[in-house]
């Protein structure tokens, strides 16, 4: 089983990561391979161009934007859950996030009346963590991320939404959010 998860947050030791810590943590202690691609740190990475070249390459992403994106593409295509990380940034996926999420196009294939999906039969889900409440935000990146999912012949696995989270420290030492984030990663890869 392999997971791989983007994290979007622009801070390195952000409360999104703290929550993957810990959910990627027990994938791994579950058996899986597990990868976390931290998006901050790639130094190139542009948005989609909605040049449509990539509809000229029906098996295979072909996406024309030579860019950090393309290693990305292909480990997506290699795994068997993958997950997006973010924080909220004004009720939506933080840019970064929302940057390699308009990337992933290329992984659809519009032949005719229909849509093909390069990431069908992957398992998806989603870690969202937002400095206020669930209702305030989070939601709609929880929806847009089961949205994805969907669209992508995805099986979605669900999100794990931290709220009125206040700093990585906090999350840590937070007993209940640690095991429930446990609990979540066992679950992507049972």
């Amino acid at each position: 089983m392999r997971l791989v998860a983007i994290q979007g947050s622009p801070r390195k030791e952000s409360n999104t990561q703290a929550v993957l810590d810990f959910v990627v943590e027990a994938a791994q202690r579950a058996g899986a391979d597990t990868e976390v691609i931290h998006l901050a740190e790639l130094k190139n990475l542009s948005g989609c161009r909605e040049c449509f070249l990539c509809q000229g390459t029906p098996d295979a992403p072909g996406c024309v934007v030579d860019d950090d994106m393309q290693p990305i593409l292909d480990k997506l295509l290699l795994a068997n859950v993958f997950v997006i990380a973010t924080p909220v940034f004004c009720w939506s996926p933080c840019w970064l996030t929302k940057m390699a999420m308009d990337r992933l196009y290329c992984m659809f294939k519009f032949e005719d009346s229909a849509v093909r999906s390069l990431l069908e039969g992957r398992r998806m889900a989603a870690v969202i963590t937002a400095g206020g409440g669930e209702e305030d935000g989070a939601d709609l990146v929880l929806d847009t991320c089961r949205r994805l999912a969907e669209f992508s012949k995805s099986l979605w696995l669900g999100a794990f939404v931290a709220g009125n989270v206040k700093d990585a420290a906090s999350i840590r030492a937070d007993v209940h959010l640690v095991k429930r984030a446990r609990a979540f990663g066992r679950r992507l890869v049972s």
